[in-house]
């Protein structure tokens, strides 16, 4: 019995060994089975960039005063609408000038034999039709109408002037009317153009158009605009200082110097008088301000401003009327015009006028 016992014990103690090892053998370590978690590396925050600020852009003001352009070699002038017209080309033959949105102008010169025999001039209105037909294949009455034709002859010269207006704007890139106005004769021609957006800058186009003015040598000259000469005021301003001076009137009475000044001559002409009226010592400035043609209404209008470029280096110089007659820098110096071209400071340093208003010359030349 006590055999038995024995074995069964034994037996006992002999399975539970086996299960044991078994289990060691057949199971997997805990650890084998967990999988090792992945360590993502945390991004480095990138570092905020500044924003550089953007360039501020003076804002100008239209319709503030006169912007009358001179061509660079000033052969031409015209007065544009406003201050947000920009000059886009200035060449010996053509001239243009733009505002956004609103319009351009263009002005194209041509003489010659030669050129005139290949130049269509608007002579008639049915010729005007023509051009405007040969214009990206428009129709008359469909994608377009002549308005307001006019023919003149000056002296031998024809003067035309109309309206085109665009009744398909798809065919016309978008302009409502474009103005024309042409100076011909046998030998030479001047013709305007001007394209118009905008219903409300068709008056303002038109009056620039009709503005246009030929300052050079030309054939066509009698017939353009004249500009206006300057004021008698200052004949009597130049007498004014004459009589101040007591003994020195009687003798600017019979002296044709005393007003060479206003006629615009030639610059060297215009800085011996200049230097005359400095050392005098009279109220000379007074007398050549304004002479550069000016208004009196320009002359009181304190909104008015030009440019003026010293002759020495060709730096720029905003100048204003200060409202009683004088032009003035924003130091209060006081320039003088003697002439459409020249003006001079108070030290008879001399100056150039290109006939622009000091908006003009600050707008961007593309």
């Amino acid at each position: 019995m006590k055999n038995k016992k024995l074995l069964a014990m034994t037996a006992m103690v002999i399975t539970a060994s086996v299960l044991m090892t078994a289990c060691s053998f057949s199971g997997k370590d805990k650890s084998e089975e967990t999988p090792a978690a992945e360590v993502t590396p945390t991004a480095e925050a990138a570092e905020p960039t500044a924003t550089p600020a953007p360039t501020a852009e003076p804002t100008i003001a239209p319709n503030v005063q006169s912007t009358t352009y001179t061509s660079a070699d000033k052969s031409i002038a015209i007065n544009l609408p406003d201050a947000t017209w920009s000059n886009k080309t200035d060449e010996t033959d053509m001239v243009s000038f733009e505002s956004p949105d609103v319009g351009s102008i263009l002005i194209l010169h041509g003489q010659g034999e030669d050129t005139m025999a290949s130049t269509v001039i608007p002579s008639t209105q049915d010729m005007a039709v023509s051009l405007d037909q040969a214009d990206g294949d428009k129709v008359n009455g469909t994608d377009f109408e002549i308005q307001d034709y006019t023919s003149n002859d000056v002296n031998g010269i024809g003067v035309y002037s109309y309206t085109t207006r665009m009744l398909n704007t798809d065919k016309s890139g978008g302009d409502l009317y474009v103005v024309h106005k042409v100076f011909a004769n046998d030998t030479e021609y001047y013709n305007i153009e001007a394209s118009v957006k905008s219903e409300d800058a068709l008056d303002s186009i038109k009056a620039a158009v009709a503005s246009f003015q030929i300052l050079g040598d030309s054939s066509l000259k009698e017939a353009a605009p004249k500009q206006a000469a300057a004021p008698a005021a200052d004949n009597s301003s130049a007498d004014n200082a004459a009589d101040n001076s007591g003994a020195a009137a009687s003798d600017n009475a019979g002296n044709t110097d005393a007003s060479a000044s206003t006629d615009g001559t030639t610059a060297d002409g215009s800085s011996n008088d200049a230097s005359q009226a400095a050392g005098n010592g009279t109220a000379s400035t007074d007398t050549s301000t304004n002479s550069g043609g000016f208004t009196d209404e320009q002359l009181s209008n304190t909104d008015e401003t030009r440019t003026i470029y010293r002759n020495s280096d060709g730096h720029p110089l905003v100048i204003q009327s200060d409202g009683n007659g004088n032009w003035v820098d924003f130091d209060g110096n006081t320039y003088s015009f003697a002439d459409e071209q020249d003006a001079y400071d108070a030290d008879g340093n001399s100056y150039y006028w290109h006939g622009e208003a000091a908006d003009v010359y600050y707008m961007p030349v593309q």
